[in-house]
C-alpha cells in the first residue's frame, strides 16, 4: 500500500481520524510559537510544528500556553488556516502511528451545514490539496494530498449509521450544533442548519439540560416532528441525550462502528462524523 484513505473531523475541541488501521484523536488547540524557559509536558498530544512558515504549538500544550485564550478558533466555517494546520497534523499523527512509509493521502473532511457553500468548500480544498512538507517535534514529513472532499457535518455522521426514510441528526460540537435532515439518503437543505453555539461557547457548559432546551427550541423552527427518527452524536452525547429524548421520543445515540480484522469495534459517538466521512471517502476514492 502506497496511499491511504481517511475520514478527518477537524473539530474545534478535538480532531478525530478514522482509517483502515484504526482511529486517532488529539486536542486541536493551536497557538503561536515562543521560546520556552521551562519545557513542561502537558499531554501526549503536545506538538511543536512548522507549517508553511508558521511556527507554533498544538495539542494540550496550546490549551495551556496560549496568551490569547485556550488556542481554539470557533465559528461556523472551517475555511481558515487553523483548519489546514489541524488537518495536516491529523494526517501526520495517523501516518506516524500506523503507516509511516505512506505519503499519499485522500480524505473527506467536514464543514458546518450553514457554511457548506461551494466557495467555502473550494477554499478548503485549495488550501489542503497538493504537496506539503511539515516539521513536527523536530521531524520533517512530506504529505501528498491527492483528493479532498468536504461533506456537511451532521449529514456526514448519518453515513456512520445510514438508513432509509426521514432521519434527523443533531451533531453537538464545541463551537456549533449541526441539525441535519436526510430523506432517503439525500440531504435536505430547507430542514437543516447550523446553530452558532456549542458546548464550549455557552455560559454554563455543565448545564446539559439548558443546552438541550436550546437545541430543541432551535430545531422546532425547522418544523421537525417530535416523533421523527433522530440520531444524536458529539462529545457530550451520552450526558445530553436523555434531555433531548424528553422532546424527541424516537431519538437514539449514534454508536459508530469500524471493522478491524475479523471483528467490529464500537466507538464513542464523538467519532460519528469521522466514521461517516471515512465511509463517504471509501465510496468516492476507493
Amino acid at each position: 500500500m502506497d496511499k491511504i484513505i481517511l475520514g478527518i473531523d477537524a473539530g474545534n475541541h478535538k480532531a478525530k481520524v478514522v482509517g483502515p488501521f484504526g482511529i486517532d484523536s488529539f486536542k486541536t488547540n493551536v497557538c503561536d510559537w515562543f521560546e520556552r524557559d521551562v519545557e513542561e509536558s502537558f499531554g501526549p498530544d503536545d506538538m511543536e510544528f512548522e507549517i508553511d512558515g508558521r511556527k507554533g504549538y498544538a495539542g494540550t500544550i496550546a490549551q495551556y500556553e496560549d496568551e490569547f485564550g485556550d488556542g481554539t478558533r470557533y465559528g461556523d466555517s472551517k475555511a481558515h488556516e487553523d483548519t489546514k494546520i489541524r488537518v495536516l497534523l491529523a494526517i501526520h499523527r495517523y501516518l506516524s502511528r500506523y503507516c509511516p512509509h505512506i505519503e499519499q493521502v485522500s480524505f473527506v473532511t467536514g464543514q458546518p451545514i450553514k457554511r457548506h457553500k461551494q466557495d467555502e468548500k473550494e477554499a478548503i480544498i485549495a488550501m489542503l490539496k497538493g504537496r506539503h512538507e511539515i516539521k513536527v517535534n523536530g521531524k520533517i514529513r512530506k504529505i501528498a494530498i491527492d483528493k479532498v472532499a468536504v461533506a456537511p457535518e451532521g449529514s456526514g455522521a448519518f453515513w456512520a449509521q445510514p438508513s432509509d426514510g426521514v432521519i434527523r441528526v443533531i451533531d453537538i460540537g464545541s463551537g456549533t450544533v449541526n441539525a441535519a435532515t436526510i430523506i432517503d439518503k439525500r440531504h435536505i437543505n430547507s430542514a437543516s442548519t447550523t446553530f452558532n453555539f456549542g458546548v464550549e461557547t455557552v455560559a454554563n457548559k455543565d448545564d446539559l439540560q439548558k443546552i438541550a432546551r436550546g437545541i430543541v427550541r432551535n430545531t422546532t423552527k425547522l418544523k421537525w416532528n417530535k416523533s421523527d427518527k433522530l440520531l444524536i452524536c458529539g462529545g457530550i452525547t451520552e450526558g445530553i441525550a436523555p434531555y433531548i429524548i424528553e422532546h424527541y421520543t424516537n431519538a437514539e445515540i449514534i454508536n459508530p462502528t469500524i471493522h478491524r480484522g475479523n471483528g467490529v469495534t464500537t466507538l464513542h459517538p464523538v467519532f460519528a462524523n469521522a466514521v461517516g466521512f471515512y465511509a463517504v471517502a471509501k465510496g468516492a476514492f476507493g
